[in-house]
């Protein structure tokens, strides 16, 4: 009893907590030293290390006898963390008894490394985390799925790569004499073949280990994996590419690497940001049930009464309790005030005449300080006076601003004043403010205790800088906190403040991830301590790497580089080669950086997404519902159309300025200025008043009126890039303006009119499309070395002709439609100024066309924008262009507060920095006097090889001197690209024009690690979380009227374009057997078995493998191919050339085997005789690693993956677009800029890596899109030497500073906006993933498609009603009924469903399946079902435009109108009062086919379906009982078992002795049919009888049964 109250004592726990907090600190001081040396107080540790093993067993021996060991429930293992806590215990115990009874050749450290897993027991203290962790957790069964499609891609692309580079990463140049390696080694390619040649006096040996101590190769699996696996998470593969370039030639690798990184990285890797944020959306749907959201509205809310009601009370002290003021506006107020103020005084006021001198001084000042306090709060609540104060704040920025390194000591004085100056300012502003408004009123205002805590804080700031308490470094900090007055401009700005609102209701969430990341960083810290501590020591005469893990502060910073993903390859190839290299145990070090990059990279960095997209979508919602609040009062205002007085709206506007989140209800704002701009960069799109103006006339070329109904192409352009399909841009010809064009075309002059048809014909518009491509083509084909090349001057002569022709359109284009005065004129378009430019910029060009101006040559670049035209003519394109400039409206607010951060960081950076990045390359010496002169250098530091090198100093590349740099430097840090070097760069940095010394000052570092927090996890996630927030708002905006959620969409779109599928079942005997062996399960398994076989073998090969084992390789190929040759050969005889054919897989694995073949007897050639070596045997080796993408049609989640994936890829071809002409744009701009940069080894551009040509140009784009090291590149274009074939003197310099804009605005677009779209459409198409799967989604009707082939073969999209039920009960919910529905219920809810019958009793494919939809997602089910059907007619009608009329009908039948073939819709429909006949045929159904078949002992369903049964070629003629299939099989063909067979019953054959019953069906009426399959050749037994006589009226249905059964016996 004692034992179980200490365990639950909360003593108990503390000391427990603290206990663990001692063990890290332990941990974390123990240094690990090399070869296993110790000292001091790593022994007096190992003894303290036995006082946490006894405590911690000792904690878990009470709980155990507390609660029981594992056998009952609530018993101590049956808690996760508790099984935690007990195997660290466990192996403590284990480790340490080990240790002591083995001295020696036992290594315990691998045990002991489990003692860093102890923090972990921190989760169970701390609810926040657990959710952070449950949703994690939860996250990871959908993540399976996608890390399953990862490995399968890292899979065949390690295959791939084993077949095509095995081998290749060998050679390097060896000197011909010494047999010495090249300086930099490199892979290199012999003389006779393409790829890199080494130069005079080298020769290309195959002795090299490889580059990256020989871990980056292809020649085993394994290797293969990991190199693939270092592509695929971005770090390093552009070097993997330029070494195969260097061994293989430049003409093929890149497209191995291309597909990689956009199959891996771009799509399968951002699937995982899908999953993560869908189950945070999840866990926030569940906070929105608790309330959460409500309860922060609600807050809101609150505050903003609590505001009013001060404002009630303030107003009513400053109102002066005198009657005599005349022509007062606020009588009423006042009388009423009055009498408040005479209940609480009583008769003071009455004596007022009887009081002392003193007393009335006092009064009067009472009343002056009233009348006082009441003109400073109007002034401080005025406009001009918010402006005044910004603008402070501006110009205080602009000053903090100016420092910069070296500056004149006037600035230094400047820089003082102003400082003193704006602190005096606002402490005025804030005393101001405290006396109009009094204390309580003024603290109320987040705003105003934040400008409180500023001012304070800058006071302190100069009161210790000037007593001298505190060096002026430590307090210039503090002076930065003035930047953060910058916010406030987001009082006025609403949905900025709402951001701000949500952010900072989710501080919790994020504090709790800060806190679970930090955990995570400590403990892979402390692991990496125990495994690696001490042990990157490789060589003497070289530099230790920087990033390793000698202490607990320098491991926590490798981590969390790794953590960022920058170079963590690099760390990853150290850690590897610290343990003897990839030969040895190394190998199994590469799993530690790899669990910590997936843990830390992609799902916890990707969490911080997941919250960020959430908070915005509260945000967008606050704005939202304040948007309608405004709208409402708008709208009551004007129905009132009440005048409001001036007073009033200052009174009104004054009482919006104390929100705490800035301005909650800023809906009631009437005056303009701040409200405005915040409006606009809203989130409303779908607003009317958003027209042409600001659309640069969109829709110009349709001036049809906008009635009210509004088709959907001309709804303001959405960010939402739609397929092709449901693209449905009409061609509308924009007729010409009454206006006279020029003062000389009238609008019925001839040669106008003439223009105007000229330039409308669609003939026209597609030549100049034509011209514009071919022109832009060109463009590229130019050789940026030298203008006066033969093919440039071709090139040249073709420009003449174009820009004449495009010039002649804008001729005739100005004629037609006037140029610009009146409305409707050409330039009034801003696509058409556009034109303008682009051909104006050319004609300037060949005007100026000597090449001396430097002007010239940016007009000839500016051509580079004429594929730009094309935009104006396709209008997908341009549709799409306008969705992102309607996203960058949108995003501007969260780029400024970047911006505004980034620019606070950049001024602490200077601070802290400015004048303290120079070095000697003589690290001995400190100073620039010092470092003149020569030193010696011993190379590979060998002493007999002395080399004398001349001192220099140098500054750093990126540094912070001043403002402008500064944010260039964190821009790069927040790409997170070379920042490791930039920090150890600012640890060693040491004084003003002083080197570095050595770890000088660590706790730099914290600058570095809040800023990457602050801005590239959180701010750059938001900035990412916007686009794929505005993406999906604005997807959703184009259908906002439209009462269907996006899921209800898909289903529909899917059963409107869905179309049945054929299936062939051969007639001939033979061909029939042979049909039935390839389509059974075992033979399927078979197939798949050898796949996987022929996979293994795959992998099995290796480089230097021995020719024997080769030999059994490709006897082994030989055998598979056969095999699958087989396979071929088989299912062309069952199928038939034109079946098989029409099926993409059979057409893949024909290929396939096809291109095994060839590879096979290519190989047998190349062996016979080496003429043959021209054809390449890499290409068909492919062949082989092909048949593995044949496993993905087995998975069901992979296929429905996979589904996902090929509809997400039509969703983009737009956006596709506008990538292919951003990234054309910009290799034009950058062959003509700086493709006349040298090549040069040392810098970034190299051989491989320039923009000489324009492929070369495109690769180094798409390298700076995935953020290879681009700002490498950006510094070597700015400084970069002339090529000696350029025309240019090789002396000169050719790189220009416009390299940095050129960078840093494509990598924005690039990274930012562009990459982002692919995650929006990713995360809109797989939401499935994280979706209740019970809720029916497009994915789910594949099913319905599949197994509908089994009862139509032939796809004639009709089948017998009656067969419906069964399909219906295969399917598993949610679309189908389930086998475990009884036959009954299926009936009962096939009836509901209200789905169309033919006078033929059959159902049509497409309605049944939006029957079945529209049942299940109850689309239109309740109410009138005419007036329902009328409504979803009307809304299929107007978003699926191209839907015909006929299937329309056939869905959705119209009300009242006639379906079918003249058969009234009423009659067919089976409504809840239409008549018995289907509902009793359904119930009938078992009883009736019993009958009819002549066996009453027939089930229902039999397992096997009828083609299945070896029998099936010798039933009886007479129908032999055969079942129908009810099983899962997906091959079954069932059989037609009861078929109504015609609208009406033959007369005369009437069934004896079954009585009459009830009224007749009607035209409806159906005839019963029995066909039974006896051979692949059916046969009919027919009985005839009308079924209103065989069963009568549903009620009495039960009884009728009885009676039928025994008449037909």
């Amino acid at each position: 009893m004692s034992v179980s109250l200490t365990t639950f004592c909360t003593p108990f726990e503390t000391l427990i907590l603290l206990t663990i907090f001692a063990n890290c600190a332990a941990l974390a001081v123990y240094t690990p030293y090399p070869n296993g040396d110790s000292n001091n107080t790593n022994s007096i540790l190992e003894r303290i290390e036995y006082i946490f093993l006894v405590i911690f067993t000792a904690e878990c021996v009470m709980r155990i006898i507390a609660y029981g060991f594992a056998f009952h429930p609530g018993a101590y293992l049956r808690n996760v963390w508790n099984i935690l806590d007990f195997s660290i215990v466990v192996i403590g115990i284990v480790s340490t008894a080990l240790s002591s009874l083995i001295e020696e050749g036992f290594d315990v450290k691998a045990l002991r490394a489990f003692r860093v897993l102890r923090p972990l027991r921190l989760v169970s203290g701390v609810p926040s985390l657990q959710v952070v962790l449950n949703s994690i957790l939860r996250a990871m069964v959908p993540l399976l799925h996608i890390a399953l499609l990862v490995i399968f891609v890292i899979i065949i692309y390690a295959i791939i790569g084993l077949e095509l580079f095995k081998g290749k990463l060998h050679s390097t140049c060896y000197h011909n004499q010494t047999g010495e390696m090249i300086g930099e080694p490199s892979p290199c390619a012999n003389p006779s073949s393409s790829g890199f040649h080494c130069p005079d006096q080298y020769e290309c040996k195959e002795e090299w280990e490889g580059p990256n101590f020989g871990i980056t190769n292809f020649d085993n699996f394994g290797l293969a994996m990991l190199t693939v696996f270092q592509c695929i998470t971005m770090e390093g593969w552009t070097d993997v590419m330029y070494y195969m370039n260097d061994a293989l030639g430049s003409y093929w690798p890149w497209i191995y690497f291309l597909t990689l990184i956009i199959l891996g990285s771009f799509f399968v890797l951002n699937l995982v940001l899908g999953v993560l944020s869908g189950e945070f959306s999840k866990e926030r749907e569940k906070a929105k049930a608790r309330g959460d959201f409500q309860k922060l509205r609600e807050k809101q809310q609150l505050e903003e009464d609590l505001r009013g009601y001060l404002d009630w009370i303030t107003q009513a002290e400053y109102l002066e309790p005198e009657e005599d003021e005349p022509g007062d506006e606020t009588k009423l107020h006042e009388h009423v005030e009055e009498d408040d103020a005479q209940a609480e005084d009583g008769a003071e006021v009455v004596d007022s005449r009887h009081l002392s001198c003193w007393a009335k001084k006092r009064k009067g000042f009472e009343k002056w300080n009233r009348r006082m306090k009441r003109s400073f709060r109007v002034a401080v609540k005025s406009q001009s006076f918010y402006w005044l104060i910004i603008v402070l704040v501006f110009l205080n920025t602009g000053v903090l601003a100016t420092e910069h390194y070296d500056q004149p000591p006037w600035l230094d004085q400047f820089q003082e004043i102003g400082n003193l100056f704006f602190i005096v300012l606002f402490t005025i502003e804030m005393l101001v403010k405290m006396y109009a408004l009094g204390f309580q009123s003024y603290f109320v205002s987040l705003f105003n205790r934040f400008d409180c805590f500023v001012v304070i804080s800058s006071i302190m700031e100069v009161l210790l800088t000037k007593t001298g308490v505190m060096p002026p470094l430590g307090v210039s900090v503090l002076r930065c906190v003035r930047l953060l007055r910058v916010f406030k401009v987001t009082r006025y700005w609403r949905s900025l403040s709402n951001l701000v609102a949500s952010l900072l209701n989710s501080i919790q969430s994020i504090a709790s991830l800060l806190l679970l990341l930090f955990l995570f960083i400590v403990i892979f810290a402390l692991l990496g301590m125990q495994v690696f501590g001490g042990k990157f020591n490789f060589d003497d005469s070289d530099d230790k790497p920087r990033s390793n893990f000698d202490s607990f502060v320098q491991s926590l910073l490798t981590v969390f580089q790794i953590l960022t993903g920058e170079d963590w390859n690099v760390v990853m190839y150290h850690g590897i080669e610290a343990y003897g290299g990839v030969g040895g145990v190394g190998a199994l070090a590469c799993s530690y950086f790899i669990i910590l990059f997936i843990c830390g990279n992609y799902i916890l960095l990707n969490v911080f997404l997941a919250i960020a997209v959430d908070n915005l979508a509260d945000a967008e919602s606050l704005t939202a519902i304040e948007k309608e609040e405004e709208e409402e009062k708008a709208r009551s205002r004007s129905r009132s159309g009440s005048p409001r007085k001036d007073g009033d709206r200052i009174e009104e506007g004054g009482d919006q300025d104390r929100s705490p989140y800035g301005s909650q209800k800023l809906a009631e704002l009437n005056h303009v200025g701040p409200d405005r701009a915040g409006s606009q960069t809203s989130v409303d799109m779908g607003d009317d008043d958003m027209g042409d103006e600001e659309y640069d006339n969109y829709d110009e070329d349709a001036t049809a009126t906008r009635g009210a109904a509004v088709d959907v192409d001309e709804l303001p352009p959405t960010m939402r890039p739609r397929r092709l399909s449901q693209l449905s841009i009409k061609n509308k010809i924009k007729p010409m303006p009454q206006y006279s064009s020029f003062f000389v075309f009238s609008p019925t002059n001839r040669f106008r009119i003439f223009c105007h048809w000229f330039c409308n014909h669609s003939f026209f518009g597609n030549v100049i499309l034509v011209c514009i491509l071919v022109s832009s083509a060109m463009l590229a084909a130019e050789d940026p070395l030298d203008p006066h090349t033969a093919r440039n001057k071709i090139l040249n002569h073709f420009d003449y002709f174009f820009t004449a022709v495009f010039t002649v359109e804008i001729c005739f284009k100005v004629i037609a439609y006037g140029f610009i005065l009146h409305p409707g004129s050409f330039c009034r378009s801003a696509f058409n100024l556009l034109d303008i430019l682009v051909v104006a910029v050319s004609l300037i060009s060949f005007i100026f066309s000597s090449g001396a101006i430097s002007v010239v040559k940016i007009l000839r670049v500016a051509r580079v924008l004429r594929p730009l035209r094309a935009i104006n003519r396709a209008k997908g394109l341009k549709h799409v262009v306008q969705c992102v400039i309607v996203a960058i409206k949108t995003i501007w607010n969260i780029m400024l507060v970047t911006c505004l951060l980034e620019f606070m960081f950049a001024v602490i950076g200077v601070q802290l920095f400015k004048g303290k990045f120079f070095f000697c390359n003589d690290r001995s010496k400190l100073t620039e006097l010092e470092c003149r002169g020569q030193y010696i250098e011993f190379a590979e530091g060998d002493v007999s090889r002395p080399n004398t090198v001349e001192r220099e100093w140098t500054k750093n590349d990126f540094h912070f001197d001043d403002v402008g740099k500064a944010m260039l430097t964190l821009f790069t840090v927040s790409t997170f690209e070379g920042w490791p070097n930039l920090l150890y760069t600012s640890i060693d940095s040491h004084t003003e024009d002083e080197g570095p010394i050595y770890n000088y000052r660590p706790m730099v570092a914290i600058y570095y690690f809040i800023y990457i927090i602050i801005i590239a996890f959180f701010m750059v996630n938001i900035f990412v979380g916007f686009v794929i927030v505005t993406f999906q708002s604005e997807g959703e905006q184009e259908y906002k009227n439209i009462d269907l959620d996006k899921n209800q969409r898909n289903c529909i779109e899917f059963a409107l374009k869905a179309r049945p599928v054929r299936r062939y079942i051969p007639k001939h005997r033979l061909q029939y057997r042979v049909w039935w062996f390839v389509t059974s399960q075992p033979f399927e398994y078979f197939i798949f078995v050898l796949i996987l076989c022929n996979t293994i073998t795959l992998a099995m090969g290796f480089y230097k493998q021995p020719d024997a084992y080769t030999e059994a390789l490709d006897v082994l190929n030989l055998i598979f191919s056969s095999a699958f040759a087989v396979e071929c050969v088989l299912k062309l005889i069952a199928f038939r050339f034109k079946n098989y054919f029409s099926d993409p897989w059979n057409v893949f694995d024909f290929i396939i085997v096809l291109g095994s073949f060839i590879d096979i007897s290519l190989g047998k050639l190349n062996s016979d005789g080496p003429a043959n070596k021209m054809i390449s045997i890499n290409f068909f080796r492919l062949f082989r690693v092909m048949r593995l993408v044949k496993l993905l049609s087995r998975g069901e989640g992979i296929r429905t993956l996979l589904w996902t994936f090929i509809k997400s890829f039509q969703a983009l071809p737009y956006v596709a677009l506008l990538i292919v002409m951003l990234f054309f744009i910009y290799a034009v701009v950058g062959m003509q800029v700086f493709g006349k940069i040298a090549i040069d080894e040392e810098t970034s551009i190299h051989r491989n890596n320039n923009f000489q040509t324009f492929p070369q140009a495109v690769l180094v784009l798409f390298r700076s899109a995935t953020g290879e090291a681009w700002q490498d590149i950006m510094l070597a274009c700015v400084s970069g030497k002339c090529d000696a074939a350029s025309d240019e003197k090789p002396e000169d310099t050719c790189g220009t500073v416009f390299a940095i804009p050129y960078f840093v605005s494509f990598y924005i677009l690039c990274s930012f906006l562009v990459i982002n779209l692919f995650v929006a459409v990713i995360m809109d198409n797989f939401d499935y993933l994280t979706r209740d799967w019970s809720i029916l989604g497009p994915h789910h009707l594949d099913e319905f498609v599949r197994l509908w082939s089994e009862y139509d073969p032939d796809a004639k999209g009709r089948i017998k009603h009656v067969d419906v039920v069964t399909l219906l009960r295969k399917i598993s919910p949610p679309l189908g009924f389930g086998k475990l529905c009884p036959h009954r219920v299926a009936c009962k809810r096939l009836v509901s469903m209200n789905m169309p019958l033919n006078a033929d009793g059959t159902v049509m494919f497409n309605a049944t399946l939006f029957a079945v939809v529209r049942t299940s997602l109850r689309i239109k089910t309740d109410g009138n079902i005419d007036e329902m059907n009328a409504e979803l007619r009307t809304i299929i009608k107007k978003v699926w435009k191209r839907t015909s009329p006929k299937l329309l009908d056939q869905v959705v039948p119209p009300p009242g109108g006639e379906g079918g073939k003249g058969v009234q819709a009423r009659d067919l429909h089976l409504g809840p009062g239409c008549g018995a006949g289907l509902r009793t045929l359904h119930e009938a159904g078992p009883e009736l086919k019993r009958a009819i078949s002549g066996n009453l002992d027939q089930m229902l369903a039999e397992d096997t379906p009828m083609h299945r049964t070896n029998n099936g070629h010798h039933l009886p003629v007479n129908g032999g009982a055969v079942g129908r299939s009810s099983s899962g099989d997906g091959e079954a063909i069932p059989l037609q078992t009861l078929q109504p067979a015609t609208s009406h019953w033959r007369p005369g054959a009437d069934m004896p002795g079954v009585g009459g019953g009830g009224g007749g069906v009607g035209s409806g009426g159906v005839a019963l049919s029995r066909s039974v399959p006896s051979s692949p050749h059916q046969q009919h037994v027919r009985i005839d009888r009308p079924l209103s006589e065989v069963v009568g009226s549903a009620d009495n249905l039960v009884g009728r049964v009885g009676v039928f059964e025994t008449r037909v016996v």
